[in-house]
């Protein structure tokens, strides 16, 4: 007998296990990490449900060539990606396996949805 499974199936033995989901309802305007620094991550949506915008971001960019910390505000939006409110997504997809950030336009308890994919 012939056991056969395919990368990502409940059979598979690796770190391609599928769909991961997390859920943040305590976002406020100052930046949180959300997505911890993960090797094998290959992409992730993230979602807004809620009715304020969201602001998602590496914590890290390469302005100079190497690794430099992003400090953005919600008066200082570079290398930011804007989630809009109300159902707005952001798909990231290829070299997206450092941590990232995320903070609201205003307010406290701000919802926020990330599924995370490692095949």
């Amino acid at each position: 007998m012939t056991i056969q499974t395919s990368v990502g199936s409940p059979g598979t033995v690796s770190a391609a296990s599928g769909g991961r989901v997390l859920a943040y309802n305590n976002l406020t305007t100052t930046p949180q990490v959300v997505l911890a620094a993960n090797a094998q991550r290959v992409s992730f949506v993230v979602h807004n449900p809620g009715t304020i915008d969201i602001f998602f971001f590496p914590t890290f960019v390469q302005n100079t060539g190497a690794d430099v910390t992003l400090v953005p505000s919600t008066v200082a939006l570079g290398g930011c990606f804007r989630v809009f409110a109300n159902g707005g997504s952001l798909a990231i997809t290829g070299e997206c396996q450092k941590e990232w950030q995320a903070f609201s336009a205003s307010g406290s308890s701000n919802p926020l949805t990330i599924m995370v994919s490692q095949i």
